[in-house]
Parts: C-alpha cells; sequence; structure tokens
C-alpha cells in the first residue's frame, strides 16, 4: 500500500535555508540543482517507506537519507500510512543540534 509523503514545516523551512545559503555561497544554478535532488530523494518513500536504515542518533524510528552532503531526516507512522520529513540538515552537523 503506499504511503503519503509528508514535509513537515521545519524540514520545508530547511530546505529554504539551505537554497539560501547555496546562493549565497555557491551560485543560484547550483542552489536549485542541490535542493531539488535533496527533494526528489524523498519520491520513493512513499512506495518504500523503510528504504533507509533507522539511525538512532536522530531518535528513535528515525530513518536518514544522505544526498549531496545532506540528511533528510523522517519517520514512518504506520496507522496513518505517512512517511513524516522531519528535516534537512547537513551531515558535518552534530545531531544533538538538530532541532
Amino acid at each position: 500500500m503506499v504511503y503519503e509523503v509528508k514535509w513537515t514545516a521545519e524540514a520545508h523551512e530547511d530546505l529554504l535555508d539551505l537554497f539560501d545559503y547555496l546562493i549565497e555561497n555557491v551560485s543560484a544554478r547550483e542552489a536549485g540543482r542541490i535542493c531539488s535532488t535533496v527533494f526528489d530523494s524523498t519520491r520513493y518513500l512513499s512506495d518504500f517507506p523503510r528504504l533507509y536504515e533507522e539511525t538512532p542518533q536522530y531518535g528513535r524510528g528515525v530513518r536518514r537519507i544522505g544526498v549531496m552532503g545532506q540528511n533528510v531526516l523522517y519517520e514512518v507512522d504506520d496507522v496513518a500510512r505517512q512517511v513524516k520529513v522531519l528535516a534537512v540538515n547537513g551531515q558535518r552537523e552534530n545531531p544533538r543540534n538538530i532541532r
């Protein structure tokens, strides 16, 4: 059965912050490319919500997609048949500093 993939407001904000950072420090073209790739990394989760392993350092039940130097953190709710994208953060960031 297919799951609904929902991005939280915090995850959207993280992606926008990444976009702004990349525009300032790299280029608008690269910012668009990287952020699109990060966003698109969640497209298979509707069919395969457990495609990626749980990553305990981010919290119980939290899974991590590593893409373009970023972590996309998400959790699976089987009752609601939902995948909730929680956050996007840099792979160099300390997991304790993630909201």
